[in-house]
């Protein structure tokens, strides 16, 4: 990971639904593939977790009386079902929260993929943005939005 040169004190960059979104880092790395992307292809990961809290504990018990009710509903309806479980909570407020990728070159960055979410990997996102930065870039600066608003929030990181 690269150093945080500038973010809010307790990392918090958004608030979606009673729940923060902490900022947990940035890394140059090289993906290892996806839907569009390439073996290998340079890129910014960055690292987003939700906040566990009595709101996140609440939409975890709510995702598994859902994940029961669909259960019994494939049950009863056979084989050739078509019911589809929910949304994992996490996918949900990650869906709605973006990042704005920049460097002190003026290079704009766009979000090429990622994962939110995933067996114990409830309330975390990483994401996949390109193009690498370029070699005399020194600065990273990202900025957070909830459903299409600034939060308000950025963070900066040297390369």
């Amino acid at each position: 990971m690269n150093t945080i040169t500038y973010a809010p004190r307790d990392l918090v960059v958004a608030t979606c639904d009673a729940i923060d979104v902490r900022f947990a880092g940035v890394a140059l790395v090289n993906t290892l593939g996806g839907i569009g992307l390439e073996v290998g292809l340079p890129c910014i990961q960055l690292h987003l977790n939700g906040v566990r809290g009595l709101e996140t504990m609440i939409r975890d018990g709510q995702r598994e009386r859902e994940l029961q009710e669909w259960s019994e509903r494939r049950k009863a309806e056979g084989p050739d079902s078509k019911v589809v479980p929910s949304k994992m909570p996490g996918v949900v407020l990650f869906e709605r929260i973006a990042a704005h990728v920049t460097d002190d070159l003026g290079t704009e960055y766009r979000q090429a993929g990622g994962h939110v979410a995933g067996g114990g990997t409830e309330w975390d996102a990483a994401w996949i943005f390109l193009p690498s930065p370029p070699e005399n870039a020194r600065t990273l600066r990202i900025e957070f939005s909830v459903d299409g608003e600034s939060s308000g929030k950025h963070c900066e990181v040297s390369l």
